[in-house]
C-alpha cells in the first residue's frame, strides 16, 4: 500500500509542473482578452441583471418611493390583469408597429437611389440620418412647432398659403391626428438609419453577380427580384427585427408631443411604465411599474423567437 502510494504522489508531482505551465500559456494567450471582456461583463451584471432582479422583486410589492414597501403577493398581477389603460396600450403600440409599411419602403428607395453614382451622394446621406442622430426630444419639440394650431407651419401652409382648410387643424388635440402625428414624427426620424442599413446590404453583393446577369439580359426588376433582395436576406432579417423592437418599445414621440394624451388615446405601453414609476394621474407606483415592465419584457422575448422561428430561412447561404 505504501508503495503505490508513493507512486501516486510520484506521478502527481510529475504533472504538476506540466498543468501549471499548460495554465501559464493559457493565461498568455487568452488572459488579455478576458480582461477586456470583465468591463463589459461587469457593466452588464450592474446595469442589466441588477434592475432585472430588483423589477422581479417589486412585483410582488406595493412601493410609492415615500413609504416603507409593502408585501402585496399577488396584487400587482391581479391589477394587471383586469388593467384595461395597460391593454389598450399594448394595442396601440402594436398598431404603432405599423409605421414602418411607411419606413423601410422608404428606406429601401432611396438606399436604392444614393446605391448609384450620384453626384453628392454623401450630403445626401447626412441629410437623411440627421433626423436620427439628433435627440428624440429636439425632434419632438420641431414636430410640435411645426403642427401647432395656432402658429405652427403646417396649419399656416394650409390655411394661408394653399386656402385647402378654413381653420386651423388640431393635430394634437385629437385622437388619431395625434397618434398619426407621432408615427410620421418616428418614421421620419429612423428612415435615415435604415437606409444605411440597407446600404450596406447592396454594397455587399459582389459585383460580378450584376456583370453575370447583364451577360444573360437580366433587366432591372429582374436583377432586383433573383439578385439583391435574396441576397439581401440576412440584413434585411435584421433590419425588420430592429425596427419591429425599436417600435413596441417606443414611447418618445408621445412623451414630448402629448404625454399620453388626450384621454390616454397616445398612451404607448413604456410611456405607461413610465407613467407608473415616475408619476402619472394616480402617482408613483413601483410595484405596479415593475409588474407590468416584467410582462411586457416576456411578451416582448416572446415576440423575438416567434420572429426568428419564423424568419429562419431568409438566408440565402441555406
Amino acid at each position: 500500500m505504501s508503495k503505490l502510494t508513493a507512486e501516486s504522489n510520484l506521478a502527481g508531482a510529475s504533472l504538476h509542473p506540466v498543468s501549471r505551465r499548460a495554465f501559464s500559456r493559457l493565461v498568455r494567450k487568452f488572459g488579455p482578452a478576458y480582461l477586456m471582456l470583465l468591463v463589459p461583463v461587469c457593466f452588464f451584471a450592474v446595469f442589466s441583471l441588477y434592475p432585472i432582479g430588483w423589477a422581479l422583486k417589486y412585483v410582488f410589492y406595493y412601493y410609492d418611493g415615500v413609504m416603507p414597501e409593502r408585501f402585496t403577493g399577488m396584487a400587482n398581477l391581479h391589477r394587471l390583469m383586469e388593467d384595461q389603460i395597460y391593454w389598450s396600450s399594448l394595442w396601440k403600440q402594436a398598431l404603432f408597429s405599423l409605421k414602418i409599411l411607411i419606413e423601410l419602403p422608404l428606406a429601401f428607395v432611396l438606399a436604392l437611389f444614393l446605391y448609384t453614382r450620384l453626384r453628392g451622394r454623401n450630403i445626401f446621406r447626412a441629410m437623411f440620418v440627421m433626423p436620427y442622430i439628433l435627440p428624440g426630444s429636439t425632434m419632438a419639440l420641431v414636430m410640435y412647432i411645426l403642427l401647432n394650431p395656432y402658429n405652427g407651419g403646417l396649419n399656416q401652409l394650409l390655411l394661408l398659403k394653399l386656402h385647402l382648410i378654413d381653420q386651423p387643424i388640431q393635430f394634437l388635440s385629437g385622437g388619431w391626428t395625434a397618434f398619426a402625428s407621432g408615427m410620421v414624427m418616428d418614421a421620419w426620424q429612423n428612415f435615415g438609419i435604415n437606409m444605411l442599413f440597407f446600404l450596406v446590404g447592396l454594397t455587399s453583393i459582389p459585383k460580378d453577380v450584376y456583370e453575370s446577369a447583364d451577360m444573360d439580359g437580366a433587366t432591372w426588376w429582374k436583377r432586383m427580384r433573383y439578385i439583391s433582395i435574396p441576397m439581401m436576406y440576412r440584413i434585411l432579417q435584421m433590419i425588420l427585427f430592429l425596427s419591429i423592437l425599436g417600435t413596441l418599445k417606443s414611447m418618445g414621440p408621445f412623451l414630448v408631443l402629448t404625454n399620453g394624451g388626450p384621454n390616454h388615446a397616445t398612451e404607448q405601453t413604456f410611456l405607461y411604465i413610465f407613467h407608473q414609476f415616475f408619476g402619472g394621474e394616480a402617482g408613483s407606483n413601483y410595484g405596479y411599474g415593475a409588474t407590468v415592465a416584467v410582462v411586457t419584457a416576456l411578451m416582448l422575448v416572446v415576440v423575438s423567437v416567434g420572429y426568428f422561428k419564423l424568419t429562419k430561412r431568409m438566408d440565402y447561404h441555406e
